[in-house]
């Protein structure tokens, strides 16, 4: 059986005493340490979150960038094709109504030529058929 005697109450309050001791010496700055700890990991963890939300920003930005690139780039080179394609057209068109002035040039001379011929050739028409009705009356 257990005797409440003034050993009880002495040990009850050396039981406080080192309760109160340990809690200065040891609980107490474990405890600080630890809130330290946790402050520190809550600041760490809102600058990671904050660099995070910063670089999905850049991030966004320079994909709409690039795609603003992109659309001018191919919206340049639609316009350059079509710049090109009219120039084409162009030197065609050119090249087709010179090539049709010197065949018409060409024909002109043709038939000019052959009209000379044919006039030349009138003239001399009499005396070759002369030349040719002796031959076949003297054969």
């Amino acid at each position: 059986m257990i005797d409440l005697n003034a050993t009880f109450f002495v040990q009850l309050v050396n039981f406080v005493l080192i309760l109160i001791l340990l809690n200065v010496i040891l609980i107490g700055p474990i405890r600080r340490v630890l809130k330290k700890r946790a402050e520190f990991m809550a600041s760490q963890m809102e600058g990671i979150e904050s660099f995070t939300t910063s670089a999905d920003a850049k991030l966004k930005g320079y994909e709409s960038a690039l795609e603003a690139a992109r659309v001018a780039a191919t919206a340049g080179r639609m316009a350059m094709k079509a710049e090109g394609q009219a120039k084409e057209k162009e030197m065609l068109d050119a090249a087709s109504a010179e090539a049709v002035s010197t065949l018409q040039a060409a024909k002109a001379e043709i038939a000019s030529q052959s009209a000379a011929a044919k006039k030349a050739l009138e003239g001399k028409v009499s005396g070759l058929a002369s030349k040719a009705v002796a031959r076949v009356l003297a054969a």
